[in-house]
C-alpha cells in the first residue's frame, strides 16, 4: 500500500472514530438534559418564536382592521352619503394588495350594503340568519371581534374574520370594517410549528373552546371536557401559571399557554414527551449517518485535492514554465520510452531534430529578456501549429528546441523541418516585435540499429553545429 492510501486510511480511522464517539457521548448526554432542557429551555424559546410568527399571521390584521376603522377617508365617505362607490371599492382593493390580506370589507349601518374591494356584494337583513353577526357585533360593548364564519361570497372558505367597529367623529356607530383571513393559511402555520419543533399548536377562546388547530390534532371541543387539560383547565384561564404537565390516555404532555390578548384567545404549545424522546434515537443515528458520510466526503476531497496537487507536481515537473512544452526530463523520458519500442519491433523510424535560434543573445541584450521571453513563447508555439499530433516537441534548454518524428522517413523530415525553418523566419508578430526577421539552425538525424540515445542526440547536435558553422538559418541533415 502507498503512503498516500495509508494516510488516507489512518484520516478516516481518525475521523470515524472521532465522530462515532461524540455522538454517542452526545447522545447520552441528551437522554440526561432532554427533559430540563425541554422544560427550562427548548418550551419557552419555541413559544416565544411561534408567538411572533403569530403576531405578524393573525395580529397583523387585527391591526389592519384597527387602522381601516380609523380611516378618515372611509368615515368622510360613509358621512357623505355613500355617493360614489368606486371610490371605496378602491379603497378596500388598496388596503388587501398592500398587506397582503384574502379579504377586506365595509359594511355601511345606514344603508346595509356589505361593501367589498369588487363592489357592493350583499344587503344584509334583520330576517336572514346568516348576518346576525353583524347585529350581534354592532350591539356589543367591544370595538372588535375575532370570529370564524363562512362566506358565500367568498367561495364557501372558512374564514377568520377581524371585525372592527367604524365610528363617527362624535362616537356614533357607522359600519363595520375589517379583513378576512383563510383558515388554511392558518391551519398551514400550525402544521410549519408541527414540523419545525414538534409542538401540537392550538388556539382556545376565553370560554375554553377549541377555536383553531390542525386536522389531525386528537383534540376537540372544550377543553373541559378533555381528559388531562379538564383538571388544569382553571389554571390556565387564571392566566397566573404559564407551563403545565399533564397526562391523558397513558402519554404524558409539556405544555406552555400564552394568552393573546389582542385577539382574545389563549395559545397552547404541547409536546408529547414519548414521541420528544424519541427523537433523540433518531437523532442518534441521523448523526452517524452524518458522520459517517461527512467523513467520506472529507476523504474525497482530501484525495481530490492530493491528486489535483500530485498533477500539478508532474506538470510542472515535466513542463516548461515559460513555453508551456514538455521539459527536457519530459523529453528524455518519451525518447527512452521511443527507443524501447523501436527495439521490440513496434515503430519502425525515429528521426531526431534540434533547433537553435540563431544570435539570440543579441535578441535579449537589444530588446532585453521579456521580449527574448516573448519571442521564445512564439517559436514554440510555431512549432506547436506547424508539427503533427504524432510529433514530439519539447524545450531542450536555452534558445534550443528538439522535435522526434514518429515512423516518418527522412524525405518527410526533412520537409516539416524546412517547414519550420521558413514558418520562423517569415513570422509577422516576430517581425513585428523585433523589425527584423529571426532564423533558426537546424540538425536532423535519424536513428539507426547501432545509435543509443545519446549516440542520435550527438549526431543530431553535430548535424546543428554544422548548420551554425556553415552561416546559419539552414538545415543540415547527417
Amino acid at each position: 500500500m502507498s503512503i498516500k492510501y495509508k494516510v488516507i486510511a489512518v484520516i478516516v480511522t481518525l475521523l470515524l472514530g472521532v465522530s462515532i464517539t461524540n455522538s454517542i457521548f452526545n447522545y447520552q448526554k441528551d437522554i440526561d438534559l432532554a427533559q430540563t432542557q425541554l422544560k427550562k429551555i427548548s418550551m419557552p424559546l419555541s413559544i416565544d418564536n411561534i408567538y411572533t410568527v403569530i403576531q405578524q399571521k393573525m395580529i397583523e390584521p387585527l391591526i389592519v382592521s384597527s387602522l381601516m376603522a380609523n380611516n378618515t377617508f372611509a368615515i368622510d365617505w360613509l358621512l357623505d352619503g355613500e355617493k360614489d362607490i368606486s371610490q371605496i371599492q378602491r379603497y378596500l382593493k388598496e388596503v388587501k394588495e398592500k398587506y397582503g390580506m384574502f379579504t377586506t370589507f365595509l359594511v355601511s349601518d345606514r344603508t346595509k350594503n356589505y361593501y367589498h374591494s369588487k363592489g357592493i356584494i350583499d344587503v344584509i337583513n334583520k330576517d336572514n340568519s346568516d348576518d346576525d353577526w353583524f347585529y350581534d357585533f354592532k350591539n356589543k360593548k367591544d370595538v372588535y371581534e375575532v370570529n370564524l364564519d363562512y362566506n358565500k361570497h367568498l367561495g364557501n372558505s372558512l374564514v377568520m374574520f377581524i371585525n372592527y367597529k367604524l365610528k363617527d367623529y362624535v362616537g356614533d356607530f357607522l359600519a363595520v370594517a375589517g379583513v378576512g383571513i383563510k383558515l388554511f393559511d392558518i391551519e398551514d402555520m400550525l402544521k410549519t410549528f408541527k414540523n419545525k419543533y414538534g409542538y401540537s399548536v392550538y388556539f382556545v377562546d376565553e370560554d375554553g373552546e377549541i377555536m383553531l388547530h390542525t386536522k389531525d390534532l386528537d383534540k376537540r371541543g372544550n377543553i373541559s371536557s378533555i381528559d388531562g387539560l379538564r383538571e388544569i383547565s382553571n389554571d390556565i384561564f387564571d392566566k397566573k401559571i404559564t407551563q403545565f404537565e399533564y397526562k391523558s390516555k397513558d402519554t404524558e404532555y409539556l405544555l406552555s399557554v400564552k394568552y393573546i390578548e389582542q385577539l382574545r384567545l389563549y395559545l397552547l404549545v404541547e409536546v408529547d414527551r414519548d414521541e420528544y424522546m424519541s427523537k433523540l434515537d433518531r437523532m442518534l443515528l441521523i448523526n452517524l449517518l452524518v458522520s459517517i458520510v461527512v467523513t467520506f466526503l472529507v476523504v474525497f476531497i482530501i484525495v481530490y485535492v492530493i491528486n489535483i496537487y500530485q498533477e500539478k507536481l508532474e506538470t510542472k515537473a515535466e513542463e516548461d514554465y515559460l513555453t508551456k512544452l514538455p521539459n527536457r526530463r519530459k523529453f528524455s523520458d518519451d525518447f527512452d520510452h521511443l527507443i524501447n519500442l523501436i527495439r521490440r519491433g513496434n515503430l519502425k523510424k525515429l528521426t531526431l531534430l534540434i533547433l537553435d535560434i540563431d544570435d539570440f543573445k543579441k535578441v535579449n541584450d537589444t530588446y532585453g529578456h521579456l521580449v527574448g521571453d516573448k519571442i521564445l513563447v512564439r517559436i514554440a508555439k510555431i512549432l506547436k501549429e506547424n508539427l503533427r499530433n504524432t510529433d514530439l516537441v519539447a524545450r531542450w534548454g536555452g534558445e534550443e528546441f528538439t522535435v522526434l518524428f514518429i515512423d516518418t522517413n527522412k524525405d518527410d523530415a526533412i520537409r516539416l523541418s524546412e517547414k519550420l525553418r521558413v514558418a520562423i523566419k517569415e513570422n509577422k508578430e516576430i517581425k513585428n516585435t523585433l523589425d527584423r526577421g529571426l532564423t533558426v539552425s537546424l540538425g536532423l538525424s535519424e536513428l539507426t540499429s547501432g545509435d543509443s540515445e545519446d549516440g542520435l542526440i550527438t549526431k543530431a547536435d553535430n548535424a546543428l553545429y554544422e548548420a551554425k558553422n556553415s552561416g546559419k538559418d539552414r538545415l543540415v541533415v547527417v
